[in-house]
């Protein structure tokens, strides 16, 4: 039996799923082992499983932990805001944060405040599997926010310049006004009040 004929149209398993599609097998464990040592699955995490290894790796950071959305600088680097390449796959989660590591690469999921999760994500459907995407005023504000010990704005533009976040960057106003409110950092707020003197808000 191959995968590509059983699982043709399933890009990520689960044991669930396992179940459902191998219900006459009874050492299912044993075939799973055995899909997986010929390389017809891949292993995620404990119970995941890609059927696949030509998969958009930002569609596969949601399944493996949630919730939880593309942010920081992966975020930032795929809207352009930051030239540098990212070597991890970086999220932002409501729960504890975490780090798996398998084929695909490395995926970091850093805690955000609940109050601020929902501002400014967007799902992104031109992948094969869809994910939460912060927008670049979120994901400028998500990893701001990680940052301790600013008192002005001379901070912020220095940060920006360390960062070297595109300068043309306009942020989007009402997502910029409620980060700062609810992120409760004083980097937040910075930001905040810098690209309003700047006029890099829209």
């Amino acid at each position: 039996m191959q995968v590509t004929e059983t699982f043709k149209d399933d890009l990520l398993l689960d044991t669930v799923r396992m179940r459902h599609l191998l219900p006459d097998i009874s050492d299912r464990r044993g075939k799973i082992a055995r899909l997986l040592k010929s390389g017809e699955l891949i292993p995620l995490r404990r119970g995941l499983y890609a059927s696949r290894r030509n998969i958009d790796v930002l569609g596969l950071a949601g399944p493996l932990y949630g919730p939880s959305y593309i942010s920081f600088e992966t975020a930032l680097a795929r809207h352009g805001l930051i030239p540098e390449r990212v070597t991890e796959t970086l999220s932002a989660t409501t729960r504890r944060g975490g780090v798996f590591t398998n084929e695909f690469g490395c995926f970091r999921y850093l805690p955000v405040a609940k109050a601020v999760y929902p501002v400014g994500i967007r799902l992104v459907t031109t992948s094969d599997l869809p994910f939460l995407l912060a927008s670049p005023t979120k994901a400028l504000c998500d990893r701001i926010a990680r940052e301790a010990g600013f008192r002005s704005m001379v901070d912020v533009a220095k940060w920006l310049e360390d960062m070297r976040v595109d300068s043309e960057t306009k942020l989007d106003r009402n997502e910029l006004q409620m980060c700062a409110a609810n992120y409760g950092r004083p980097a937040v707020r910075l930001l905040e009040q810098f690209a309003l003197k700047k006029g890099c808000v829209q």
